[in-house]
């Protein structure tokens, strides 16, 4: 089965180089303690994701570190996976930046199809990918890798195994340990690993030999894992300036979770999940908070309950410019479970004359009842609390 590697290099420096004309032609380090992502002439200077940042900055002079804005670089990939969802039936996520789309079915020629998804993705997000198209996913993401940013790529069919051959082991999906292994032993390319028989390696390094053997065979059966797109709802609004004052925030947060819940897109569903983002002023990113409901909830006034409790726990440390709410995992729940003695007069009676029999007989019993305390919190000792229950 054909699949093509959309695959967008540096990702995350191409979008904060969208959003901030100051470093377009500047090296660029996105990272914290280690170093997520990095502009192409950093790494040309050694700079590599996943190395220390006080290396990395070593390795480069006059260099822009920036913090990484995780939530941005996910929204931006997910805007991109929307444009892919239109050319292909199956679309995955292999990992920021590089999507696999499949192929069967589609009566189109490799080449120009990822022609038009490297057209639709430039027009609409004004990413540059690269695309490589072959038999297997890891094959076509190599070949997507060594493509050029804006180029087509399309190995011929039964031509992954020659293709992969000269190219190193760090390719493969690998751990540490095995890699430092495979160099102890001297395999360096996937051509020394694809020569050795399957049993003596596999019996060197186990399943995961067996699997890293086969992907540099250009052996790769993995099936798409189709994106599953869940139905949302989002509300934004704009501050009339930047503040951080908790009370403008909260303001504007009741007004969005009001007006979500009032959207049309609803239509009458539960909700059991908010999240509350924010794009901060310049400089500042953006910042997000999930808020999980112990139940799905259909009044507005305790989901904003919930999330203003939230909120308070956990604010915006920088000047907000824009909010918004999306409600998520929206349900056809339509009740609550009612409480087990609701309607239960009788037997209600009974287990309190049960509680004072026991009171008589023994002095104070130990006998106690569940209380809410902080249902939406999450952590579960704060949600309720036992206190002596009192017929």
């Amino acid at each position: 089965m054909p699949i093509a590697c959309v695959y967008v290099p540096r990702f995350a420096v191409e979008v904060e180089r969208q959003r901030r004309s100051d470093i377009a032609a500047r090296l660029v380090l996105i990272g914290e303690v280690t170093v997520l992502d990095c502009s192409l002439g950093a790494e040309t200077s050694g700079v590599r994701p996943g190395m220390r940042m006080s290396e990395a900055i070593g390795l480069c002079h006059q260099v822009v570190v920036l913090p990484p804005d995780v939530p941005h670089y996910e929204r931006r990939f997910e805007e991109a996976l929307d444009v892919l969802d239109g050319l292909s039936p199956v679309v995955e996520a292999a990992c920021l930046g590089a999507a696999y789309l499949s192929l069967d079915g589609l009566s189109v020629e490799p080449v120009p199809f990822a022609e038009e998804a490297i057209s639709a993705l430039r027009r609409r997000t004004g990413l540059m990918a690269a695309v490589g198209i072959a038999g297997g996913k890891f094959a076509a993401w190599t070949v997507a890798r060594a493509a050029r940013p804006g180029l087509a790529k399309a190995l011929p069919p039964g031509e992954e195994a020659a293709f992969l051959a000269p190219l190193p082991v760090d390719l493969l999906p690998a751990s540490d340990s095995m890699r430092w292994r495979l160099r102890l032993l001297g395999l360096e390319t996937m051509g020394d690993i694809a020569r050795l028989p399957l049993g003596a390696f596999q019996q060197q390094f186990g399943p995961e030999g067996k699997r890293c053997w086969e992907l540099a065979g250009g052996i790769d059966d993995e099936p798409l894992t189709p994106r599953v797109r869940e139905e949302t709802v989002v509300r934004r609004l704009q501050m009339p300036a930047p503040t951080v004052a908790l009370e403008a925030i909260l303001m504007g947060v009741e007004r969005l979770v009001y007006a979500a819940y009032g959207d049309s897109g609803r239509r009458g569903r539960w909700v059991r999940k908010a999240v509350v983002r924010a794009t901060l002023d310049a400089g500042g990113g953006s910042w997000e908070l999930p808020v999980p409901f112990r139940e799905a909830l259909a009044d507005p006034r305790d989901a904003w309950f919930a999330v203003k409790c939230a909120i308070a726990r956990r604010p915006p440390q920088r000047p907000v410019e824009e909010l918004e709410v999306e409600l998520v995992g929206l349900s056809a729940e339509s009740g609550k479970q009612s409480a087990m003695f609701e309607g239960k007069g009788r037997l209600r009676g009974q287990v309190e004359e049960a509680v004072r029999q026991l009171r008589a007989h023994g002095g104070q019993a130990s006998i106690g009842k569940v209380v809410e305390v902080e249902p939406w919190s999450r952590i579960p000792e704060r949600r309720a609390a036992l206190v002596e229950f009192d017929p």
